[in-house]
């Protein structure tokens, strides 16, 4: 009996494993054909069109997702209310296509909000994910304005309109009347520096008594030693005498 106990387990731990396999099956049975879209809305205080420091998230804001058909008509619209973080979500049974859909401020649900004077441009839907026959669609922030932006908020950050270049004709373009045909001016050509003079060569002047001035008269050789000349010694026959000879 022991041994049946042990392979066998309790009844009452198999009904309870099965009952918590109904309920997870029942619960992804209902969340099967639905949409799901989430988004939030802030507060654009300095007017720029875009997320900064400055922005907050707004509670009780209306937002209305939007669908329209191949004719533009509008086929489909839902509404919800922002929490007290900013953030709304909707649900679509059916699992209908979004992807075409927009979401788009509508007002504030108790009308008093200060920065709700101008809502911001509507954003599209983006599908996140599909899994169980589920989608689930985000949407970038949207804005809602205040009349005049923040004093705290700089002139650079606020929305101006583009301006647009002027260009001033080029000279020698034919004024007003000129064309695309037209020759452009002709730039000057710089000149080129200075050639720097290399200076003649000097010619050497020539020695004292060489017996030329000219540059092409060859200097004087100078003059080979005489040999040395040798002295005889005097002959003695040669002498004259004293001694008469007979």
């Amino acid at each position: 009996m022991e041994d049946y106990n042990y392979f066998c387990p309790n009844n009452s731990k198999l009904k309870l494993l099965l009952v918590v396999v109904l309920l997870a099956s029942l619960a992804v049975y209902e969340t099967v054909g639905d949409a799901m879209v989430t988004g939030t809305v802030f507060c654009d205080q300095c007017k720029d069109g875009e997320r900064s420091l400055f922005d907050y998230p707004l509670s009780g804001m209306k937002v209305a997702v939007k669908c329209s058909g191949i004719d533009g008509q509008l086929t489909m619209m839902k509404e919800e209310t922002t929490n007290m973080v900013g953030s709304y979500s909707m649900s679509f049974e059916g699992n209908p296509k979004l992807s075409g859909c927009y979401a788009q401020l509508v007002g504030s649900s108790d009308g008093s909000s200060g920065c709700g004077a101008a809502a911001g441009p509507a954003q599209s839907l983006r599908l996140m994910f599909s899994m169980f026959n589920m989608e689930m669609y985000a949407v970038d922030s949207l804005l809602a304005q205040p009349a005049k932006p923040m004093s705290f908020c700089s002139t650079s950050n606020t929305t101006s309109p583009p301006s647009t270049p002027t260009t001033s004709p080029l000279p020698g373009s034919g004024g007003a009347g000129g064309g695309s045909g037209t020759t452009p001016p002709i730039l000057p050509v710089p000149s080129p520096p200075p050639i720097a003079k290399i200076p003649p060569p000097t010619t050497p002047n020539p020695l004292p008594g060489s017996g030329s001035d000219g540059p092409g008269s060859a200097l004087p050789l100078p003059r080979a030693p005489s040999p040395p000349t040798a002295r005889l010694p005097p002959m003695p026959f040669l002498q004259a005498s004293a001694c008469p000879y007979g």
